[in-house]
């Protein structure tokens, strides 16, 4: 009698069977620069001049300190700065661009949420414990809104047909830098034709140079053209990006140059993270908009992924959010209220190394 053949299912199948699975692909690292050796002119002490000074105490801004900054550059981000904080103050004369009656959405409210979310982001970095505190606690007073309207199509704050938005973050640490956003969004629905579907969420980087304290709420991430119509400025890149039923993101890479001119480094925040930060702080998602899910998901949240030992950052939040009601400012615009843990906590290391 011939042989048996040996079953399909043996050990033979087996074996290859398991050679075709492929493993999950591991994450990448978290990679911190060297400051001081990248960059020479940035130091750890905080600065002597006038201006210099008066920013950092007044925002809390972190080491390292950029010494090539002119005292000129200071006086401009100093001056540009506090009136943005006359803007973003309740009830202020000075905050009705940022105030949208036909919006029917609270200004005030939407900037601490996209605040708060951009300070969460940053409590799952990979840093110390003490880093992650300083970093989020200042950060989350050093979002603006420069600009604000809306069309509430329905009432009642839910599902806006139209949001026009423009913000600013500021860099926490002593470097002058920040990103200007613009995120535009419309939808509306048409009971003979197709609906009138498209979101856009610009940013674009600005040094200190870019400061203007006679045009402090003028983004940079915009311009017009000859007929008067707004369009992305030259260097401005479209982070989402949803005409009709298609969403689109940017690039890691582009992500990337948001990361150095907030954090002076590239590679410390995962794109997720870095995606994170942008959108929350272009208040993507934050106004009950039809698609901000979509616009978020296939923007970035779904693409990206998280480096090792992030994390979503909820657990390090749950046990900070509480103290910013404990330690906030009663006056003042918005982010001179939440800097008020930022500022309790700097004096108390202060006198901490002076006891040293």
């Amino acid at each position: 009698m011939p042989p048996k053949r040996k079953s399909d299912t043996g050990s033979d199948s087996g074996n290859s069977t398991k050679k075709a699975k492929t493993a999950a692909p591991r994450l990448k690292k978290s990679k911190r620069a060297d400051w001081q050796d990248n960059n020479p002119t940035w130091v750890m002490d905080k600065p002597q001049g006038e201006w210099a000074r008066k920013a950092v105490e007044r925002w809390c801004l972190l080491p390292p300190y950029n010494t090539a900054i002119s005292e000129k550059n200071w006086k401009a981000y100093y001056e540009e700065r506090a009136a943005l904080d006359e803007i973003n103050t309740p009830n202020s004369d000075a905050s009705k661009p940022i105030v949208s009656e036909e919006l029917g959405q609270d200004t005030f409210k939407l900037l601490r949420k996209a605040s708060a979310n951009v300070a969460k982001v940053i409590c799952g970095s990979v840093a110390d414990e003490k880093e992650r505190k300083q970093l989020s606690r200042v950060i989350r007073g050093s979002l603006y809104y420069t600009d604000l309207w809306g069309n509430d199509e329905e009432g009642g704050g839910d599902n806006p047909r139209s949001v026009n938005s423009k913000t600013r973050l500021y860099s926490p640490y002593g470097l002058g830098t920040s990103v200007d956003f613009v995120y535009d969004y419309h939808f509306r629905m048409r009971m003979t034709m197709a609906g009138e579907k498209f979101s856009t969420l610009l940013a674009c980087t600005r040094m200190v140079m870019d400061c203007n304290p006679k045009e402090p709420r003028a983004s940079c991430a915009i311009t017009k053209d000859r007929n008067g119509r707004q369009k992305p400025e030259e260097g401005a890149v479209k982070v989402i990006n949803m005409n009709g039923a298609k969403i689109t993101g940017t690039t890691a890479a582009n992500l990337g140059d948001f990361e150095e001119a907030l954090f002076g480094q590239t590679g410390w925040l995962s794109p997720l993270k870095t995606f994170q930060v942008v959108a929350y702080a272009g208040t993507v998602g934050h106004y009950h908009e039809a698609y901000g899910g979509q616009l978020l998901s296939k923007g970035g949240l779904d693409k990206f992924k998280l480096f090792q030992e992030e994390t979503d950052g909820k657990e390090f939040w749950d046990r900070e959010s509480p103290l910013y009601a404990q330690k906030e400012e009663k006056e003042g615009s918005v982010q001179m209220r939440l800097l008020g843990l930022a500022r309790s906590s700097a004096d108390v290391e202060e006198e901490e190394d002076s006891e040293e």
